[in-house]
């Protein structure tokens, strides 16, 4: 049943079956290639690593946590927009978020510590749940269930805006590019699409903005 559920969204499931094997390979038989191929590194020129780095991770508990929100974030949004705009999510996503780190951490703090990207295009499909589908998560194709799924990303980008500066050895910066790749995506997209995107905006921020003002009269009563 757990593996019918997984793969009732075959891409979702594939990316993330994929990425599951291709680091413990890469790592135990071809570790010469990371270097190379599957890291980017600020103010180099490597466009072949800003695309093999949205598939790879610094670590192997890196790796799990991405597939858990990989698994059930990009559920939704291939749910909802279907396998060809997942993609350019996705992808999107992940150079954007490494040309945004490039630009901000390398060029204006200086540092050129090499990053990989797979956790900024997996905030770009963040992202786009969060717009498009804040209050459903797909259980199958046709069936549906009221969940918070704005929580989710919510509270990846509450961790990355309030650990900037933190030496955690997280590429923040990569993922808050990730984030704000969607808008930049929906210049791409139709203007019915941008349109969805819009109004999920609009929707999330005047949640926030009532949650905000709950909390208030909350703590201050």
């Amino acid at each position: 049943m757990i593996q019918s559920f997984i793969w009732e969204f075959p891409l979702t499931a594939s990316f993330a079956t994929f990425m599951v094997l291709l680091y413990p390979i890469v790592i135990l038989f071809f570790p010469f290639l990371v270097d190379s191929y599957f890291i980017a590194t600020p103010g180099e020129l490597e466009p072949i690593n800003w695309v093999l780095s949205t598939f790879f991770h610094g670590s192997g508990a890196h790796l799990l946590s991405n597939m858990l929100f990989l698994l059930f974030l990009g559920r939704v949004v291939e749910y909802r927009v279907g396998k060809q705009k997942w993609l350019l999510y996705y992808f999107m996503a992940g150079i954007i978020s490494v040309l945004g780190d490039a630009f901000v951490r390398g060029l204006i703090f200086g540092d050129r510590t090499p990053i990989v990207g797979a956790s900024g295009a997996i905030s770009g499909l963040a992202a786009a749940a969060t717009l498009l589908s804040p209050f459903q998560f797909p259980v199958t194709k046709r069936k549906t269930i009221p969940f918070p799924v704005f929580l989710i990303g919510w509270m990846m980008l509450y961790s990355d805006f309030t650990n900037l500066f933190a030496r955690d050895q997280v590429a923040h910066w990569a993922h808050l590019g990730g984030f704000f790749s969607v808008f930049l995506t929906g210049y791409l997209l139709s203007a019915e699409e941008r349109k969805l995107i819009r109004q999920g905006f609009l929707l999330n921020f005047a949640f926030f903005t009532l949650t905000v003002i709950l909390l208030f009269f909350i703590n201050n009563r």
